[in-house]
């Protein structure tokens, strides 16, 4: 059955209200978020960049650029349930609610709205995840750690692998997936004797499709010798447990797991099962988004009011629920890196305030 005009008119215009005040909030907290990080971390950023004003500029406003995505999947949950409060808060004080609910709408009706919004940023959050954090995390990552490269190679890669009974161990000072080319690499052969270690150096190497091997550029492998050191040139690697997608997943282990896209926490949960912080990850990955309308459920009811007075502390509160369950986030992310399961930790706060939201929720009245 189709729903009468006014009633998509009026969904319409409470949307408008929702989706205005949101961009206005996740810029402002944006801003705000990149303001304080810039205070706190400038003058790490002078040593590295020099005190150049042009260029330091250019620099930041490129950094702060890759930043904003990663500030982005912080925030929304937050920018949403205070977007969605401003946004019900304007309806009651414009005295626009009771004239919706005497045209036939519920309250769950005039504040579907709001949850479509959750929605939708909780869907932002996933999309940023997946292809867009990918592509700056190796930058994130190392001006975390205070390294001066800020493109999207992988650095100081190290692979050991078992293969005919033998260790090899391949490490790697760079690896750029787009064009699968190694540079500055070390592979280094088990032997059963002392002598039968070889070790293969090469400037660079490139991934060769069709023999499915390493075409290594001024490739010499070096063994020992009774009086010293054989050297020999090595065109080729000469190792099939070495992949492109291989060396890039040993690469990613370097990059914070909370940057990394659901895929690639995927492949790293089942090679490294003994990971508890991926794992972890992997899950807040799915409930962390789910807070967009798990805070709303939270929030909303405290919005919600016809009495005199009482509208501060209705704030308070509802301000005071999203900070105690960021608070019992933050006490399960650390438990779930010490010892408790990361399903558990990952999912509690989700289910015990989604449980307790739905309650509330429901509870609102007409």
């Amino acid at each position: 059955m189709t729903p009468p005009k006014r009633m998509v008119s009026l969904d319409r215009y409470v949307g408008r209200i929702v989706a205005g005040t949101w961009l206005v909030a996740v810029t402002f907290f944006l801003f705000l978020s990149i303001l304080i990080d810039l205070l706190v971390n400038l003058h790490t950023h002078i040593d590295k960049h020099g005190a150049d004003g042009f260029e330091l500029t250019v620099w930041l406003v490129q950094y702060y650029a890759k930043m904003t995505p990663m500030f982005f999947v912080t925030i929304a949950p937050f920018v949403t349930v205070i977007a969605c409060m401003f946004a019900v808060a304007r309806l009651m004080n414009a005295n626009e609610v009771v004239p919706m609910l005497f045209v036939g709408r519920s309250m769950g009706r005039v504040l579907r709205p709001t949850l479509y919004c959750g929605l939708l940023s909780a869907a932002a959050m996933a999309a940023t995840w997946q292809w867009v954090l990918p592509l700056v995390a190796d930058t994130i990552s190392n001006t975390r750690k205070e390294q001066k490269a800020i493109d999207t190679a992988v650095r100081n890669i190290a692979l050991p692998v078992r293969e005919a009974g033998r260790l090899q161990a391949l490490s790697v000072q760079e690896y750029v997936p787009a064009t699968t080319t190694m540079r500055g690499v070390r592979f280094l052969i088990e032997g059963t004797q002392p002598e039968d270690v070889v070790l293969v150096m090469a400037e660079s190497a490139s991934w060769d499709a069709q023999v499915g091997d390493w075409r290594l550029v001024d490739g010499v492998a070096r063994k020992p010798v009774p009086h010293g050191v054989e050297e020999t040139p090595r065109p080729w690697l000469g190792s099939s447990g070495f992949t492109p997608d291989r060396v890039l997943m040993a690469g990613k282990e370097n990059v914070e797991a909370d940057l990394l896209a659901y895929d690639d926490l995927s492949d790293l949960v089942r090679l490294r099962p003994g990971r508890a912080d991926v794992k972890l990850a992997f899950h807040r990955h799915i409930t962390y988004p789910l807070a967009n309308v798990l805070l709303l459920l939270l929030a909303l009811p405290f919005a919600v009011w016809f009495e005199r007075g009482g509208r501060i502390e209705r704030v308070l509160a509802a301000i005071a629920l999203c900070g105690a369950y960021l608070v019992v986030d933050l006490i399960c992310q650390s438990l779930g890196q010490r010892g408790v399961p990361p399903v558990v930790a990952a999912w509690a706060p989700t289910i015990l305030f989604g449980s307790l939201g739905i309650v509330m929720f429901s509870s609102i009245r007409s």
